[in-house]
């Protein structure tokens, strides 16, 4: 596609804004950024900015800034009914979303995959699938790298695998994979889209310009996905962990089938997938039926189940305590991905629940709650709501921050037990995303591993005495005390009035001012979740889990130096307080100087980009061990239909071309 001298306005500064204003930079066209936040949010992406002589507009969004361009791109967490977006439609200027203006410059088979949940699994695995198939890969999407990234850097007749949110696919007009998954869907992000039919709307967009040679891989389990066989154009592959299929990649018996008409083979068996929960195992399903479809080796498929671990923060084992499991699943954010979690373990869970409310009710919980639940651990803005839906399950205890729940959670857990975090909810009341969220948890579980172990104690008082010396690292000397550790006891809560707002789920404090720390902006990405209706989610950032400190130019780690001598977390339910810095710009000399920080920078881009010779960016292409079938020549090609730019996905030839 060619856009040379096109006037082109990227709204939303983060990931996956940052990848595609440079990828159109390099190809010629005229471009300026755009985001609601202040220059300070950005320190370390401008000095590249103005390297690629790309303009800017932070702290401000001005109407006449989008009405001034050819071509409008928006990143993921920007609402497709701001203003400024519908005053531009009305103006008959083209707008589209980030992941389609990838497209345009990519030469290789574009795969899709969305639903509710187990996205990123199913990515991942089917990346790794093709990977060991010889195949080059690029895995991205709303999984973390955004498909932009690839534009400079991968070769022709690579493998795009792309997860997809809603709010990647609510917006695309051309954009066509040639293969299409479809995992399942509940109901979800309903605090961004106005109904339920919308969502649902949304992902269905994945399948709306797939034509007869395409592929629409869809769950047989999931009633809603299997009912759209009959309407799609392009040929539908399904997938069954619940029944056999006459067609397609089915579990049955311990074992896992790949059958097409007469045919029939043995993929694998159960047992060789490592993951937890039965809904894991719908994921490897679709994963594997992907991949046969795209002429993955079965061995290589074999290999690849058998080698998968849970991807970080997805049902992820962290360790065991005193005989207790402990497991990550921040990813679960919605209330469908807390009951598949829930049904990956028959008793005993001691559930840690909130964040950030969505919208969706949290009555579904209860019959898994009341069967397989021993507490529910309550954190957040949304523990009042959370306890009006889930009052007279269990006992439910109001922690409001994550520190106490995992305290709480070890005072009442007893050998053959698991504490769970499965929130039902975003994260931006407390933390920057999902990721943070779970990389806090896991590090909050190895203090208490490290503070309950009586060999970690013995070890560190003969150290005490080979090295009288102070620690340099504070925060990892152990108690003094023998004694067992002792936890305040639980506030157990009745549900609150509709009105009344919980002071623990309140955001956190910043202990050095007294003041609250305000809420980040993000959705992994979570380009999943939408903590403010303006700008991207900073889940896309770069640099997560980075705001600017005027106070010090230091980093410091998800805890915060101010932790550093604070109590054991077996002895003290504290509030925790986040402390984020980042260095501060130092431009070039000559270069455009920083204006103060709550100050809007306007610098819009009226030249043409000279592509400038810089250092690649972090992608890497692997798996290139094996050249392609002759097959998997083609790409995702960029006609032009009456002037408008397109997106057409190469023809395979399919393992199951004779399937109806």
């Amino acid at each position: 596609m060619d856009v040379k001298g096109t006037r082109m306005l990227v709204v939303g500064l983060a990931r996956s804004g940052f990848a595609v204003a440079r990828a159109l930079a390099h190809r010629g066209a005229i471009v300026t950024v755009t985001d609601l936040k202040p220059p300070s949010q950005f320190r370390d992406l401008l000095p590249q900015l103005l390297k690629d002589k790309i303009g800017l507009e932070l702290g401000s969004q001005r109407r006449e800034t989008f009405l001034r361009h050819d071509v409008i791109v928006v990143s993921p967490g920007v609402p497709w009914n701001l203003p400024q977006l519908q005053a531009a439609r009305q103006q008959k200027i083209p707008v589209y979303p980030e992941v389609e203006i990838a497209t345009w410059f990519l030469e290789g088979t574009l795969v899709g995959v969305t639903g509710s949940n187990g996205k990123t699994t199913t990515t991942a695995l089917l990346g790794d699938i093709l990977r060991a198939s010889g195949f080059p890969t690029f895995v991205g999407g709303n999984i973390g790298n955004p498909l932009s990234l690839a534009v400079d850097n991968a070769a022709p007749g690579t493998f795009f695998v792309t997860e997809l949110s809603s709010f990647q696919l609510e917006g695309i007009q051309e954009f066509r994979p040639h293969v299409a998954v479809i995992l399942n869907l509940s109901p979800n992000h309903l605090d961004r889209h106005p109904s339920f039919e919308a969502y649902a709307q949304a992902k269905r967009q994945i399948l709306r310009n797939q034509r007869s040679d395409d592929i629409a891989v869809l769950n047989s389990d999931d009633q809603w996905v299997c009912s759209l066989r009959t309407s799609v154009r392009s040929r539908p592959v399904l997938f069954s962990r619940q029944s056999e299929l006459p067609n397609g990649v089915f579990a049955s018996g311990g074992k896992v089938y790949y059958r097409v008409r007469h045919l029939e083979r043995v993929l694998f068996e159960t047992r060789d997938v490592t993951l937890r929960g039965a809904f894991n195992l719908e994921n490897v399903l679709a994963a594997a039926a992907a991949g046969c479809t795209l002429g993955a080796d079965f061995t290589a498929i074999r290999r690849a189940v058998r080698d998968f671990r849970a991807v970080e923060h997805r049902l992820e084992f962290v360790r065991e305590i005193q005989g207790v499991d402990y497991y990550n699943n921040s990813k679960a954010t919605s209330v469908d991905a807390t009951l598949k979690s829930l049904e990956a373990f028959e008793r005993g869970v001691h559930l840690i629940l909130g964040g950030k409310d969505k919208g969706a009710p949290y009555t579904p919980l209860l019959p898994l709650i009341k069967e397989r639940v021993r507490e529910v651990l309550l954190i957040g803005t949304a523990a009042p709501t959370i306890a009006r839906d889930l009052a007279g399950s269990v006992e439910l205890v109001q922690c409001g921050d994550l520190r106490a729940a995992v305290g709480e959670a070890f005072r009442g857990a007893r050998p053959g037990d698991t504490v769970l975090l499965a929130p039902a909810c975003s994260s931006f009341d407390q933390f920057q995303d999902y990721e943070e969220r779970g990389r806090v948890f896991k590090e909050l579980v190895d203090k208490l591993a490290w503070e309950v172990s009586p060999a970690a104690r013995v070890r560190q008082q003969a150290r005490e005495v080979a090295l009288p010396e102070p620690s340099p690292h504070p925060e990892a000397a152990p108690p003094a005390t023998e004694e067992s550790p002792v936890l305040p006891a639980k506030e157990v809560v009745e549900p609150p009035a509709p009105e009344t707002a919980s002071a623990e789920g309140s955001p956190p404090q910043d202990q050095a001012s007294g003041n609250a720390s305000h809420e980040p902006a993000t959705e992994k990405h979570d380009a999943e979740n939408l903590p403010a209706p303006h700008h991207e989610p900073a889940g896309e950032d770069p640099t997560p889990s980075a705001t600017v400190s005027p106070e010090s130019g230091s980093k410091a780690g998800a805890l915060g130096p101010e932790h550093a001598e604070s109590e054991p977390l077996t002895s003290r339910c504290a509030e925790l307080s986040y402390v984020y810095e980042v260095d501060v710009l130092e431009t070039p000399p000559g270069e455009t100087q920083l204006v103060p920080e709550q100050e809007a920078v306007i610098s819009l881009a009226d030249h043409q980009v000279e592509v400038a010779s810089d250092d690649p960016l972090p992608f890497e292409v692997r798996g290139k061990g094996q050249p392609l079938p002759p097959s998997a020549t083609g790409g995702v090609s960029s006609p032009k239909a009456k002037g408008k730019p397109g997106v057409k996905s190469m023809s395979r030839q399919s393992r199951l071309s004779g399937m109806e």
